[in-house]
């Protein structure tokens, strides 16, 4: 069971003194390496013994760890945090089956209170260092649990940003519903990943490269380079692409922008390739995609 599933399960039996300490040191998470049960006490008015009696309690249901320097919050803990804040919120009711676990995020069905099919997806960066960190070391580093904690919530803040922009600029994205913490919730798109699609699933595959490639043209019109398009980026539904990944866009005049563009570019074109035998010279798409062709060669 994921944390987000463990935290969904168990977040209706906290109490009002449980939030009151989770919150405490989520607040105190960016100034401290961990949290004493003193500070604690002073944040929340608390009593030392529940403050103890609570950090118990959140300890063994896996939302913090103890550490030699005091209580960290654990990625379940933060689950719990932004999933009550949502439901508080009224943008969702519940939540439901997996439908990705990847390196750098955990996506979940989830349902508004009006019945909605939605999507909540939790950043994961640094997934690996802290299975690394648990296997090594018999205290959880919280210099580094804090820092990507941290990683995580400025990754779910840039993607918001990124879905906001890419649906100004006219490219197909799932539709932004709310961010809390290191979550976004985005509407569901019925469609298949691109790496998973047969040749069968696509009728017109010049089609939809021209489309993908567009999309790119749309998102460096608007000043952004997505940074990760590919195959495993794209959602397809049967009729057109759906770019749905968007925390590592960069703008154009970024250092490293040539690269990345060109990168987005080959990605986008290696897959029909591979698929389709289809190909077109990438210093000309280049040109395309920064609107100094009309269109661009594909055959």
């Amino acid at each position: 069971m994921s944390s987000a599933q463990t935290a969904a399960k168990a977040i209706k039996g906290l109490e009002p003194e449980d939030w009151a300490v989770l919150q405490a040191i989520e607040k105190s998470m960016a100034g401290h390496e961990a949290i004493s049960s003193r500070l604690i006490e002073a944040e929340t008015n608390l009593h030392l013994d529940q403050v103890e009696f609570r950090l118990s309690r959140l300890n063994y249901m896996g939302f913090v760890m103890r550490s030699r320097f005091g209580y960290v919050l654990n990625t379940a803990g933060l689950d719990a945090i932004a999933l009550n804040s949502l439901v508080k919120r009224n943008v969702i009711s519940s939540m439901g089956k997996s439908i990705g676990m990847g390196k750098e995020s955990d996506v979940f069905e989830v349902m508004s209170d009006s019945g909605r099919e939605l999507v909540i997806k939790f950043y994961r960066i640094g997934r690996v260092s802290f299975r690394a960190t648990r296997r090594s070391r018999s205290y959880t580093n919280p210099i580094s649990q804090h820092q990507w904690l941290a990683i995580n919530i400025a990754a779910a803040q840039k993607e918001s940003i990124g879905l906001k922009k890419a649906s100004e600029a006219g490219i197909e994205v799932p539709d932004l519903i709310a961010r809390d913490r290191h979550a976004v919730v985005m509407s569901e798109i019925h469609g298949k990943m691109l790496f998973k699609c047969t040749v069968e699933d696509i009728k017109k595959p010049k089609q939809l490269l021209r489309k993908i490639l567009d999309d790119i043209r749309r998102a460096y019109g608007a000043d952004m380079i997505n940074g990760d398009v590919s195959e495993f980026n794209i959602l397809y539904d049967g009729e057109k692409p759906w770019i749905i990944d968007w925390p590592q866009f960069e703008p154009v005049s970024h250092a490293n922008a040539p690269e990345m563009l060109k990168r987005d570019i080959e990605n986008a074109g290696s897959f029909f390739e591979r698929k389709f035998g289809i190909k077109f010279e990438i210093e000309k798409a280049i040109d395309f995609v920064k609107g100094k062709k009309k269109r661009v060669v594909i055959s």
